[in-house]
C-alpha cells in the first residue's frame, strides 16, 4: 500500500497521467501526486483501485469522493458501516446528479481540455520557434567553433611538431647531461682517490719535513762541533809554529853566546842554561794547549747531549780524538818536564845536546799537535760529507 511507503517518488502530471489517466489532475493537490502515483503503481491492490475503480474523473472537491477516501482508508467493522452508507448516499446522489453533473463536467472537461491543448499548443509552438531558433545559432556557434577548431588543431599540429624537436633536443641533451653526470661521478671518485693520496703524501711530507728539521738540526749541531774543533785544531797548530819558530830563535841565540863547557865556569854555565831553558819552558806552553782542550771538550759534550743517533756518535768521536790528542800532549808534556830537570841538574858539557834534543822533543810536539790537527781536520771533513751525503738521500 502507498500508505506503508516511507518514501515516495517524485511526481508529475504526465506521470500522474499515464498510471491514472485522470483528466482532472490539476484539480488535485500536487502535493498528493507522489502519494497517488506511489499508490497507483502498486496495480489492483491500491487504495485508488479498490475505492474509485476505473473512472476518467477523481473530483476531489466533491464529498462523495471524499466519503469514499474514508471508508478505502477505514478498517474493521467501521468501514463495513461507511461502506454501506456511502452506497446509499451515492446511489442517491447519482440519481440526481448523474445527468446534469455529466453534462457540465463534459462541457467543463471539454473546455478544459481545449484551453490546455491550445496553450500546450502555443508553448509547443513557441518552443519550436526557440528551438529553431537555437538551432540557427547553435548551427553558427558549431560552424564558428569548427573553424575554431579547425585553427586550433593547425597550431596544435604545428606547436605538436615543435614539441616533438624539442622532445628529441630535450633527449639528446638528457643524455649528455647524463654522460657528463657519469663523468663528473667519475671525476669525483677520482678526486677523492687523489685527495686520500694527497692526505697521505701530505702526511708523508709533514713526517718527511720534521725529519729535515731534526737533520737540520742535527747538521748544525755538527757543523758547530767541527768549526769548534777545526778553530781548536787551526789555533793549537798555530801556537805550535810559533813554539817552534821560538824554540829555533833560541837555538840561534845559544849559539850567538858561544855557549861553550868550560871546567873554571861551571855554575856561571850552570846559570846561564837554566835561565835559557826556564825561557824555553815559558814559550812551550803545553798545559794551555791541553786546558784548551779540555774545555773543548765540555763544549763538544755538550752540543751531544742534544742530539741523538749517528751525530752524537759522530761528536762522541771528535771527542775521543781530541781526548786522545791531549792525553799524548800530557804525556810529551811530563817527559819535557823530566828532561827539563835532567839538564837542569846535569853537567854544562850536556848543554848543546839537551838544547838539542829540546829542540827534537819540541819539533815532536810541534809535528804531533800538527798530525793531530790535520786528523781532527780529516775527520770532520768526512763526517761534513757523510752529513750532506745523508741528508741529500
Amino acid at each position: 500500500m502507498a500508505l506503508e511507503k516511507r518514501q515516495l517518488p517524485e511526481a508529475d502530471r504526465e506521470i500522474l497521467y499515464q498510471l491514472s489517466g485522470f483528466i482532472d489532475i490539476d484539480k488535485i493537490n500536487p502535493n498528493a501526486w507522489p502519494a497517488l502515483v506511489a499508490d497507483l503503481s502498486t496495480g489492483e491492490p491500491g487504495i485508488i483501485a479498490l475505492a474509485f475503480g476505473c473512472t476518467r474523473l477523481f473530483q476531489p472537491s466533491k464529498p462523495v469522493t471524499k466519503a469514499q477516501a474514508a471508508v478505502a482508508i477505514a478498517t474493521g467493522e467501521a468501514s463495513d458501516l461507511v461502506s454501506e452508507e456511502l452506497a446509499r448516499i451515492e446511489a442517491e446522489s447519482v440519481a440526481e446528479n448523474a445527468v446534469s453533473a455529466h453534462n457540465a463536467l463534459v462541457a467543463e472537461v471539454e473546455k478544459d481540455v481545449n484551453a490546455n491543448f491550445e496553450k500546450e499548443l502555443s508553448m509547443e509552438r513557441e518552443k519550436i520557434d526557440a528551438l529553431e531558433k537555437m538551432a540557427e545559432e547553435a548551427k553558427r556557434e558549431l560552424e564558428r567553433l569548427r573553424a575554431e577548431r579547425e585553427e586550433e588543431n593547425m597550431v596544435l599540429m604545428k606547436d605538436r611538431a615543435a614539441i616533438s624537436a624539442e622532445t628529441e633536443i630535450l633527449s639528446r641533451l638528457r643524455r649528455e647531461v647524463e654522460e657528463q653526470l657519469e663523468s663528473m661521478i667519475n671525476d669525483k671518485v677520482e678526486i677523492s682517490y687523489e685527495k686520500e693520496r694527497i692526505s697521505k703524501l701530505r702526511k708523508e711530507t709533514e713526517g718527511e719535513t720534521q725529519e729535515i728539521v731534526r737533520l737540520q738540526h742535527e747538521l748544525e749541531v755538527e757543523r758547530k762541533a767541527l768549526s769548534m774543533a777545526r778553530a781548536w785544531a787551526e789555533d793549537e797548530a798555530k801556537r805550535a809554529r810559533e813554539q817552534a819558530k821560538a824554540l829555533e830563535e833560541a837555538r840561534e841565540q845559544w849559539e850567538r853566546r858561544g855557549v861553550k863547557v868550560v871546567v873554571d865556569n861551571d855554575l856561571h854555565e850552570e846559570s846561564v842554561a837554566g835561565d835559557t831553558w826556564v825561557n824555553v819552558g815559558k814559550q812551550v806552553a803545553v798545559e794551555g794547549t791541553i786546558s784548551r782542550g779540555e774545555t773543548l771538550v765540555g763544549k763538544l759534550k755538550t752540543l751531544a747531549s742534544e742530539v741523538e743517533g749517528k751525530s752524537r756518535e759522530f761528536i762522541d768521536k771528535i771527542v775521543q780524538r781530541i781526548q786522545y790528542l791531549i792525553s799524548v800532549l800530557r804525556k810529551w808534556a811530563s817527559e819535557a818536564g823530566a828532561k827539563a830537570e835532567e839538564l837542569k841538574d846535569g853537567a854544562v858539557l850536556k848543554a848543546r845536546g839537551s838544547v838539542q834534543e829540546m829542540q827534537q822533543t819540541t819539533a815532536g810536539f810541534s809535528s804531533a799537535v800538527k798530525e793531530g790537527a790535520k786528523r781532527v781536520a780529516g775527520d770532520c771533513r768526512e763526517g761534513v760529507e757523510k752529513l750532506t751525503q745523508r741528508f741529500r738521500t
